[in-house]
């Protein structure tokens, strides 16, 4: 079998985007990285059932594995899209992450439960689609964050409270979304912690300081980062977050408390600028490490090919 190890990097951005780049930046170091526009994979059915997917030109066969960095094209059918992803996956194919844990970290609801029902620490949630849901749903959780059902760096993202305005805040949500997703506000002293897990296993972490007159803690609204330790009980309850939810790497936003930390938000496609920016840690290279190793485990070649991480050679 040839040695090279061949990673399909997904996304539409390669130039673009500064987490694409570095990802096929570190598998090049280590294999082949090719780069696939989501918006060009195709699959064809045969009569036995057999899906064969075509990437960049070449057989999914020809592939190790995939990463979806960006796994929604600029162009084509995201739905399409997700159900060559699901056919990979099927045909046995190494996909990081894997798509349906991508949309549960998406949907804030599906995470909240997801999350609780692991016993993973997670504050109280709610989701309605009318104003009545939402009063009640209001009036149980107390003082809550607004956030959309999915969405990302802080976008949207307001306090609300059981009374006239927020019941009001609420109903305007649901009016331009059609549903509101309410979580129970955690306090917290200005900053969060941001742990980025890979293979089960916590990196790498950062406190996240909210700039003066801001609550919300994203890098995104200026929030200044800090690298911290990665003590046990901080990695446990974040790695039982990703597990939860079945990612292959996370970033894990935790508020920690007297009682210890609670999982605010699952990100299954997070940015780690400012983990590198406060720890000097490269996420690309932790993820390259992984899905590198879970190739060679499919390869069935992980006894006798050991990787070389520094180099990108194979060792027999």
């Amino acid at each position: 079998m040839n040695d090279v190890i061949r990673i399909g990097i997904v996304t539409a951005w390669p130039e673009d985007d500064w987490h694409s780049k570095r990802l096929v930046t570190a598998f090049a170091r280590h294999g082949e990285a090719a780069v696939i526009d989501p918006a060009e994979l195709s699959a064809i059915v045969s009569e036995q059932g057999v899906v064969s997917v075509r990437a960049a030109g070449l057989g999914s066969e020809a592939f190790d594995a995939f990463v979806l960095a960006r796994g929604m094209g600029r162009t084509g059918d995201a739905d399409v899209q997700f159900e060559i992803y699901r056919a990979l996956e099927d045909s046995g194919a190494v996909v990081v992450n894997r798509i349906d844990p991508l949309l549960a970290a998406q949907d804030k609801f599906r995470s909240s439960w997801l999350l609780a029902r692991a016993g993973v620490p997670t504050p109280p949630a709610a989701v309605a689609q009318t104003s009545a849901g939402a009063a009640e749903a209001l009036a149980g959780l107390g003082e809550a964050v607004m956030k959309p059902i999915a969405g990302s760096l802080g976008e949207g993202v307001q306090r609300v409270r059981a009374d006239a305005p927020g019941r009001a805040s609420a109903r305007e949500r649901i009016a331009r979304d059609g549903a509101v997703y309410l979580q129970s506000y955690v306090p917290h002293p200005g900053r969060d912690v941001r742990v980025f897990v890979v293979g089960g296993r916590g990196r790498a972490a950062m406190e996240r300081y909210a700039p003066p007159g801001e609550w919300r803690t994203n890098v995104s609204t200026g929030a200044r980062v800090e690298a911290v330790p990665l003590g046990a009980e901080l990695a446990a309850v974040a790695e039982a977050a990703a597990e939860a939810i079945g990612l292959d790497y996370a970033g894990i936003d935790l508020a920690v408390g007297p009682e210890g930390p609670t999982v605010i938000e699952v990100n299954g496609n997070p940015s780690w600028q400012g983990i590198l920016e406060a720890t000097g840690l490269d996420m690309a290279e932790a993820i390259a490490e992984h899905v590198l190793g879970r190739a060679l485990r499919r390869r069935g070649a992980s006894d006798h090919i050991v990787p070389d991480w520094t180099t990108g050679a194979t060792h027999g």
